[in-house]
């Protein structure tokens, strides 16, 4: 059973990679071809490797540099503040319109070449989509230090790398999961307003996620300053 705190923070830190409008659509969109499924289970294998792996390499390099650098607490601190700062910012510019209308081109694009990929790049296509975000990478080195800090054995990093990665896949899971449930028939016409509605108005959503998450840090890290100078 993980800590209270190790858990929320977890979850947090997993939602915010999970809540992608764009891929949750790329998802959707791959229920309504051929080989549903399958196709869907290839991508998502491909993200959850890439999340895995990325963490895995946070904490194994990490691990040097705190040994090395002696971080401690005051490490996690210094985590927690540049990772707030680095939310806030990409929020904010997730928010301007112009980087609105170039993803909702990448995404458009992206879409019109689905059809076209076999398994080995839809693999690949779940990794790239992972570790392209910037912000996913400020929560892949908070999530990290929560472990260095706190010294997990093996056993723990693993189960809370593992609760991790769920949460990370567990909003991209939502459109299979109603496919399942309901048929392709019958969500069909609604998958494809969902998709229309994912790429062209969602994105300040995921804006507004990352300036609560780079608050929820800040808070972190000003409270772990306050109680180091007591």
């Amino acid at each position: 059973m993980l800590p209270f705190h190790w858990l929320t923070q977890t979850i947090a830190l997993g939602l915010g990679i999970s809540f992608s409008p764009i891929n949750i659509a790329l998802v959707a969109l791959l229920l309504l071809g051929t080989q549903p499924l399958r196709r869907c289970c290839t991508f998502l294998a491909g993200w959850m490797l890439a999340n895995g792996g990325a963490l895995g390499l946070v904490v194994a390099v990490g691990g040097r540099l705190s040994w090395a650098m002696h971080l401690g607490s005051r490490g996690q601190i210094l985590m927690d503040l540049i990772g707030a700062g680095a939310l806030v910012g990409l929020g904010l510019f997730q928010l301007t319109p112009a980087v609105t209308i170039g993803e909702e081109n990448w995404a458009m694009q992206l879409m019109a070449k689905l059809p076209e990929l076999g398994a080995g790049p839809l693999l690949a296509l779940g990794a790239g989509c992972a570790l392209v975000s910037p912000e996913n990478l400020v929560f892949y080195v908070k999530e990290g230090g929560m472990l260095l800090t706190n010294h997990t054995s093996l056993r723990g990093d693993l189960e809370v790398g593992g609760v991790f990665v769920a949460i990370t896949t567990s909003l991209l899971l939502l459109p299979p999961l109603l496919w399942l449930l309901g048929g392709e028939q019958r969500l069909r016409a609604p998958l494809t307003t969902l998709n229309d509605w994912l790429v062209h108005r969602a994105e300040w959503l995921v804006g507004v996620f990352a300036l609560v998450l780079g608050v929820y840090l800040g808070w972190q890290g000003l409270e772990g300053l306050h109680q180091l100078t007591l």
